[in-house]
């Protein structure tokens, strides 16, 4: 059976666009699969995040990946974030990898009730803090994720940036 050919180049035009849209942290992945083991939108079907997306990118699969809606499956909770041994954020490699695909044009209508909620509230998808609270609490972690859910100003960063950006041109907001 014959390997997998990577091309080179691929990768690193894929890595670029990616590292140049905020997801520059993605080189430094290892596989190691916390992100996914964590990620709500993994465990529900959305198979195309965290781990998968990174390791898509790193083998220069961006063509094939472009139409691929799993990634607005991400709801932001920064989980991935949080556990990632190697400082990757995963969670801002799969906001990059949006953000190519907006540059591309490449939105499923289910994306838009996410960007409006992200637009409107700092997140893709909010979940009351009370349902996690005692859960992160268990384990050490802050009973409020530190995210722009509680945090005004970050949440008018976050509609600065969206006003002036590729997905501003949609009129989703």
């Amino acid at each position: 059976m014959a390997g997998l050919k990577i091309d080179d180049a691929k990768v690193k035009e894929a890595i670029e666009t990616i590292s140049g849209f905020g997801g520059e942290a993605l080189i430094k992945c290892v596989q190691c699969g916390a992100c996914s083991s964590v990620c709500p939108g993994v465990r529900v079907g959305f198979n195309i995040l965290c781990r998968m997306l990174i390791k898509r990118v790193l083998t220069g699969q961006l063509e094939e990946t472009i139409e691929e809606m799993s990634t607005w499956g991400c709801q932001a909770c920064n989980r991935c974030t949080e556990i990632c041994p190697q400082g990757v954020r995963p969670m801002e490699v799969v906001f990059a990898f949006r953000r190519y695909q907006a540059s591309e044009l490449a939105l499923s209508t289910s994306a838009f009730g996410p960007q409006m909620s992200l637009y409107e509230k700092g997140h893709a998808v909010t979940i009351s803090p009370e349902a996690v609270g005692e859960n992160r609490k268990k384990v050490g972690l802050p009973e409020v994720p530190p995210t722009a859910l509680n945090n005004e100003q970050a949440q008018k960063e976050i509609q600065t940036l969206l006003d002036n950006s590729p997905m501003a041109d949609l009129g989703i907001f």
